[in-house]
C-alpha cells in the first residue's frame, strides 16, 4: 500500500478482460478521484489474452497517484485464490472484492462502507434490490433454487450470497479467508457460513446489476452448474462436520 490514508481498498480479479480493460481503469480511475481514500488492486488471474500487459500499460499512463495497482498471477488459479491474493496483501482497514466486469456501478462501495460501520461484513443483495427481475426466467428461477440450497444446506438467511460485491473489515476479512476450503462458485457461501460460524455481522446492502451488463447474460453455464452449485455446498456442511472451520 503506497498511501497511509487509504482506509478501503477494492480487490478487482480479471480474467480474460482485455476487450474492456480500459473502461474498467476508466470506471475505477474515476472512483478513486471522487473518494480520496480509497485504492483499487486489480489481481490478473493468469489471463492468456494479454489482459495484464493492456493494463500495465494504461497505469503506466494513469494510476490515480498510486492508488490504482496490478499484481498479476503466474498462473490461473481461478477467482476465489484471485481474491484471497488481494486480500491477503491489503493493509486497508476495510477491504473489498467486486467483479472485474463492472456488473455493478463502483459508487455501491460506498453503500457498502458505510454498512462497514456498523457490521463486520457487507455483502451487496439483488434480492433485496430486486434487480434481476428483468433476468431471463430461467436465471431467476436457478437463482432462487441456489439461495434455496443455501437456507437447507447451510443454515444461511441472506436473500443473495453470490452477488460479486462484498466488503468486510479487514480483521474479519482474515479471519474467514484464512479458514475457507472453497476453491470454485460456492466461495462467496463459504465466506458467509464462516462468518455466522465466528459470530461476526453481516450487512445486506441493495444493489443492481448495471442494465448493460445484464443484458450480456450470464456466464453460468445453465445445465453444467446446478449440480456444481449443489456439491460445493454439501462440501461446506461435510467439512464443517469434519472440523474443518474450526481454530
Amino acid at each position: 500500500m503506497h498511501h497511509t490514508d487509504v482506509t478501503s481498498e477494492v480487490i478487482v480479479p480479471l480474467y480474460r478482460e482485455r476487450s474492456m480493460v480500459g473502461e474498467v481503469h476508466a470506471a475505477m480511475a474515476a472512483f478513486v478521484c471522487r473518494h480520496p481514500g480509497w485504492a483499487v488492486r486489480f489481481v490478473d488471474d493468469g489471463s492468456p489474452d494479454g489482459t495484464a500487459d493492456a493494463l500495465r500499460a494504461l497505469l503506466a499512463s494513469d494510476d490515480a497517484g498510486g492508488r490504482l495497482t496490478l499484481d498479476a498471477l503466474a498462473r490461473n488459479v481461478g477467482k476465489a485464490d484471485a481474491v484471497s491474493h488481494g486480500i491477503e496483501g491489503s493493509s486497508a482497514p476495510l477491504v473489498y472484492f467486486m467483479d472485474g466486469d463492472l456488473a455493478y456501478d463502483p459508487e455501491l462501495l460506498v453503500e457498502l462502507e458505510r454498512a462497514l460501520g456498523q457490521a463486520d461484513v457487507a455483502i451487496g443483495s439483488r434480492g433485496i434490490a430486486d434487480g434481476d427481475r428483468k433476468a431471463g426466467v430461467l436465471r431467476r428461477v436457478m437463482g432462487e433454487g441456489y439461495n434455496l440450497l443455501v437456507r437447507t444446506i447451510l443454515g444461511l438467511r441472506f436473500r443473495d450470497t453470490q452477488a460479486g460485491i462484498k466488503g468486510f473489515r479487514l480483521d474479519a476479512a482474515r479471519q474467514l479467508f484464512a479458514r475457507r476450503t472453497s476453491r470454485g462458485f460456492g466461495f462467496d457461501a463459504e465466506l458467509l457460513f464462516i462468518a455466522k460460524r465466528r459470530r461476526l455481522t453481516v450487512a445486506e446492502v441493495p444493489v443492481r446489476v448495471n442494465p448493460a451488463h445484464d443484458a450480456g447474460g450470464s456466464n453460468v453455464r445453465l445445465l453444467r452448474d446446478p449440480l456444481r452449485m449443489l456439491v460445493s455446498l454439501l462440501r461446506i456442511r461435510a467439512d464443517a462436520i469434519l472440523g474443518r472451520y474450526r481454530d
